[in-house]
Parts: structure tokens; C-alpha cells; sequence
């Protein structure tokens, strides 16, 4: 028994030993993606479908911009789900034309921000703004909790106003209002 187990352990030794794994690659480089290599297409679900060519097919595809307020035409990020990047498209102009279409519908989706055209009213109660504005979609009324934190203010004086619901909305200049409209946001800044 006893030279049985030497005789194992002999040949475990002798055993070539497996080279260790090495360890994932903290490189955040980012991949630039050639325009002239991506097509866009739809899926029958009606999805956003991603094709490099000679390199691969993802069926849904994730369209962020990375510069959304100084630069949104540009820099857009391409990921296969939520967490997991496949690269940026510096130039999305580069793409044909069928592919800047999809690319622009899954932006105007994602980044859905209507811009408000007047402000009838701005009424607080119990720590709740009810706001009654014109949007070049009409009328809407909407309720805003906690000014500070859902009102930012991009200078010199663009405002974005997020509602309870987590929609945004854009002033791109609230000195360019009407006097009313002036009047209402100045007493609720």
C-alpha cells in the first residue's frame, strides 16, 4: 500500500503541472470601430441589429452617446447589453445611409427629451412642483420632487428638469422665454 502511494505521487511529479490562467486584463483601451465595417439593420422584432463584417453579428445592440450634451453627433458607443461594450463609432455620418436611420431612431429613443416652449405655470405643494408647459409635442403637465436635485442647470443657462417619473425635459436657454414663462422659473430656482 505504502509503495502505492509513493508510486502516485511519483507520477503526479513527474506529471507536467498546467500553466496558470493569467490574469484578466484591466486594459480600458477603447476600440474605435470602422463606419465602413458596420451595418445596422433591424431585427423581426423590431430591434436594433449590429453586423461587423468578418467579424461578427449582434442581434441587439445597446447606442449610448458618450458626449450626449457637448458632442452628441459624435463618439457614440456601441455594447452588446447594458455592461458590455463593443466599441465607439466616432462618425456615425460615415455609415450608409440605411444604418445612420436605425442609428438615429434607437438615439431619439434612448435619449427621448422634450423641449419645453413655455411655462404656463409652476405650482409647489406638500414639496411638489407641478409643472403646466408647452413642448413642441403640446401641452403637458408633469410633477417635479426636490428642485435641487431634478433641475441642473447648464451654464450659462440651459436647464434640464427630470419629473417623479424619471422623463427629462430641455430648456435650452430659459433668459430666451417669454417674460411669464421668465417669471415662473426665476421663483422656483
Amino acid at each position: 500500500m505504502r509503495n502505492e502511494n509513493i508510486e502516485k505521487q511519483a507520477a503526479l511529479a513527474a506529471a507536467p503541472t498546467a500553466n496558470p490562467v493569467p490574469p484578466e486584463s484591466d486594459d480600458f483601451t477603447p476600440r474605435y470601430l470602422d463606419a465602413s465595417k458596420l451595418t445596422f439593420t433591424r431585427s423581426e422584432v423590431g430591434t436594433a441589429r449590429l453586423e461587423i463584417r468578418d467579424e461578427a453579428c449582434h442581434l441587439r445592440v445597446v447606442i449610448r452617446r458618450l458626449m450626449p450634451l457637448s458632442n452628441p453627433d459624435s463618439y457614440i458607443s456601441l455594447a452588446a447589453d447594458e455592461d458590455t461594450e463593443i466599441g465607439i463609432l466616432v462618425n456615425p455620418s460615415e455609415l450608409t445611409q440605411e444604418s445612420q436611420k436605425i442609428l438615429q431612431e434607437e438615439l431619439d429613443k434612448r435619449y427621448f427629451t422634450p423641449t419645453i416652449q413655455k411655462v404656463y405655470r409652476v405650482k409647489e405643494q406638500f414639496g411638489i412642483h407641478e409643472w403646466e408647459v408647452k413642448t413642441e409635442r403640446g401641452r403637458v403637465t408633469f410633477s417635479v420632487r426636490g428642485l435641487n436635485q431634478n433641475i441642473k442647470q447648464v451654464p450659462p443657462a440651459r436647464l434640464f428638469v427630470t419629473d417623479v417619473r424619471g422623463n427629462r425635459y430641455d430648456i435650452p436657454d430659459y433668459r430666451k422665454l417669454d417674460a411669464q414663462s421668465y417669471q415662473q422659473i426665476q421663483r422656483h430656482l
